[in-house]
């Protein structure tokens, strides 16, 4: 208890430095990789809490009313049966987007690539999917874009379907398919990594449900690096 206590006191620089107070918001452990799941399409306490292994539920709780507080992080409660409480990005928290895509490329650079070869075994398909398109989207190319694309991959075990969708510059990924969209791209592992890459046309990637012209307007969203 007294280290969680200690984990959880908000600490400060007290440096008038932009760095230092930048820090004072987003340098605690955890903090960016919460912002990485609320943007690639984790909304839900329990599942971005799965997916920050070893992160504890009273550091989560905290580091989210630390965000929300800050104006990173919205809070919004469902009237449900059972209720429902999901979280999402302010257009404060989504402008440290640029940051981590920052510490993409320099690990790219100085540690290493994503090894595609390890999704599915050592890392989870369902992760690869969410934020390998969330960090290779270029909002520049999405101009006037609004579609709607399902994901459903067939060799993946925890989860198959995802749901992306373009409107204003942005993309928001979800987990399971929506009730409705303008493109299904039914495929592999593989095949989804040469989609999002642009190593073959949609209609090589897998199977295409509706325009295979807008599924490559989509796919020409990504960044191929």
């Amino acid at each position: 208890m007294e280290t969680a206590a200690r984990d959880d006191a908000r600490k400060s620089y007290n440096h008038p430095c932009l760095i230092a107070q930048a820090l004072d918001v987003l340098g605690d452990r955890w903090t960016l990789l919460i912002l990485r799941d609320l943007m690639s399409g984790l909304h839900r306490y329990s599942d971005i809490l799965e997916n920050c292994h070893g992160m504890s539920p009273n550091v989560l709780s905290d580091r989210l009313k630390r965000l929300e507080a800050d104006g990173l992080v919205t809070r919004t409660y469902h009237r449900e049966l059972p209720p429902r409480v999901e979280y999402g990005l302010t257009p404060k928290g989504d402008s440290v987007r640029p940051i981590l895509l920052s510490l993409i490329d320099w690990g790219r650079e100085h540690i290493g690539p994503l090894d595609e070869s390890a999704v599915g075994d050592k890392l989870p398909t369902d992760f690869a999917v969410r934020v390998v398109p969330t960090f290779s989207f270029q909002p520049e190319k999405a101009a006037g874009l609004d579609v709607r694309m399902i994901i459903e991959i067939s060799d993946c075990n925890e989860c198959n379907s995802w749901t992306f969708e373009i409107r204003d510059g942005s993309i928001h990924p979800r987990r399971n398919a929506c009730a409705d969209a303008d493109i299904h791209l039914l495929t592999t592992t593989e095949g989804f990594f040469h989609f999002v890459h642009g190593k073959l046309p949609p209609e090589e990637c897998g199977e295409v449900r509706g325009s295979v012209e807008v599924a490559a307007l989509i796919q020409s969203c990504f960044s191929t690096a």
